[in-house]
């Protein structure tokens, strides 16, 4: 008959209490690790679907610029959800129809700045003055300066807007803005392109320029990432 001493039972019961405190002062830093790990994995991968979606948009950007006969606008919804397709589980998408959801958790900025020349003012205003040509900022407002041609927000326009700033002017149905505000209407100037972008464009060329946004906070677990917003831009 084994005999056993209750010296050797508080023992054992003391090694498994002290187990478990291992176990929850090891777990106190193991969850927040795991967590951490996580969402950094998910952010990494949502941030290259923002990326992907930033270039699949611009490159439609550009077949709609350059391309009239294309028929491509992109101020229309049916068009739209071309971009909101390659978005998916951003919180574009308002149904499974994938309308862009304006009051989601994301969006996708499209914009053409043009550097004003002769060309634009010559196409802008009309009659010309006598004094032009030679044409200048005296004849015309905005020669010389970088101006919004285009402007389209899929998605949450309201709580995400462009680095570039927005067209102080009006803006037609198709994205575009009249020859005429792009010589005259001082709003629609673009001050800080040069500093976004890093880029500097010579007269009568233009930037089309694809900016997306998409709240992942739902992945913020423990608050591990300072601003849960991803941004991603592309420029052709």
């Amino acid at each position: 008959m084994q005999t056993v001493h209750l010296t050797d039972a508080f023992k054992r019961a003391r090694q498994r209490g002290n187990t478990i405190i291992e176990f929850a002062l090891l777990a106190s830093f193991l969850i927040p690790m795991l967590t951490g790990a996580f969402t950094i994995g998910m952010a990494l991968t949502k941030s290259i679907q923002v990326g992907n979606v930033a270039r699949d948009a611009v490159v439609l950007l550009v077949r709609a610029v350059t391309d009239p006969k294309s028929g491509l606008d992109l101020a229309q919804t049916q068009n739209q959800r071309i971009i909101v397709r390659a978005a998916q589980g951003l919180g574009l998408n308002l149904n499974s129809n994938d309308d862009p959801n304006h009051s989601g958790k994301g969006a996708v900025i499209l914009s053409k700045v043009i550097m004003v020349g002769a060309s634009e003012c010559s196409l802008g205003i009309s009659p010309a003055p006598p004094s032009a040509p030679p044409w200048n900022s005296a004849n015309c407002p905005n020669y010389g300066k970088y101006v919004f041609a285009y402007r389209v927000v899929i998605g949450n326009g309201t709580a995400y807007t462009s680095t570039l700033g927005s067209p102080g002017g009006p803006v037609q149905s198709n994205g575009t803005i009249t020859q005429s505000d792009i010589a005259s209407n001082t709003n629609d100037q673009v001050a800080n392109f040069a500093g976004v972008t890093g880029m500097t464009l010579a007269q009568s060329t233009f930037a089309l320029v694809s900016e997306t946004y998409a709240d992942v906070s739902y992945l913020n677990l423990f608050s591990v990432m300072r601003n849960p917003v991803l941004y991603a831009r592309s420029i052709s």
